[in-house]
């Protein structure tokens, strides 16, 4: 097993190695609201990271076809893992969750305090899309900020890139998607393996674009708060249709 301090360790001293792209990271952070920290971590830990996630999807996949109301009906088909899952089986990905040098450098990007979600269901989670079509349609986030570290990504032409307007507040009681959309302009990520890209996912209206044919892309994605997401009230009815068991476990 991997100790959290161990990882917090290593990825500590594998940030050190940002401090001269930090000022970059910053800007384009805030132009896009959007920058990737590649490679996220170091390479064996990043090989180690993937042979857990793929044994976590071998025990513990689900596979979701539904539309999440919350978002305007936007079409979720993928096979996911919940964070409970995560949390019990795994070793590596729950405790860069926790440890404090990941915390350190999302705060430095950002310019404010970065902080762990309150929910515990939307702490970590991971997502597959491998069969033709599977899509993680338009949809906002329930806290600031996400993480989301590439396993296995398809080549552009395949699909699975990230897809964003910023700027594009979540109206919950009347979302308009398709409008949104329409309005533009969307910006397009396709984001390498070992990479982890931050998104202000709370008023980024994104999604991943459909697998044109069987490929894959897996992924585990952090959420993080701020400060003020703390203090208001959240509606997890999303996160509750996509992870029901674990939503059932934490708030049921």
């Amino acid at each position: 097993m991997t100790s959290t301090l161990n990882v917090n360790d290593r990825i500590e001293k594998h940030f050190a190695g940002f401090d001269g792209r930090l000022s970059d990271l910053r800007d384009r952070y805030k132009t896009e609201h959007y920058i990737e920290i590649d490679p996220f971590v170091p390479e064996d830990l990043q090989a180690a990271a993937h042979t857990e996630l793929e044994g976590l999807f071998a025990a513990n996949a689900r596979r979701r076809d539904l539309l999440v109301a919350q978002s305007g009906n936007t079409p979720r088909r993928y096979s996911n893992i919940d964070r409970d899952a995560i949390h019990q089986d795994g070793d590596i990905i729950p405790a860069i969750y926790r440890a404090p040098a990941l915390y350190e450098l999302l705060g430095s990007i950002v310019g404010e305090r970065v902080l762990p979600v309150p929910y515990t269901p939307e702490e970590y989670i991971a997502s597959r899309l491998h069969e033709p079509n599977d899509v993680h349609g338009w949809h906002w986030d329930d806290y600031t900020w996400a993480v989301v570290w590439v396993f296995k990504m398809p080549p552009v032409e395949h699909g699975g890139s990230l897809e964003y307007i910023k700027d594009a507040p979540w109206d919950r009681e009347n979302p308009q998607p398709e409008k949104l959309v329409a309005q533009g302009p969307v910006w397009t990520r396709h984001p390498g393996v070992g990479a982890a890209y931050l998104l202000k996912a709370d008023t980024a209206l994104h999604r991943v674009k459909p697998l044109s044919v069987a490929d894959e892309r897996m992924i585990v994605c952090y959420s993080f708060a701020t400060e003020a997401d703390l203090q208001r009230p959240v509606d997890h009815s999303s996160m509750a249709a996509l992870y029901p068991e674990s939503h059932a476990r934490h708030e049921g």
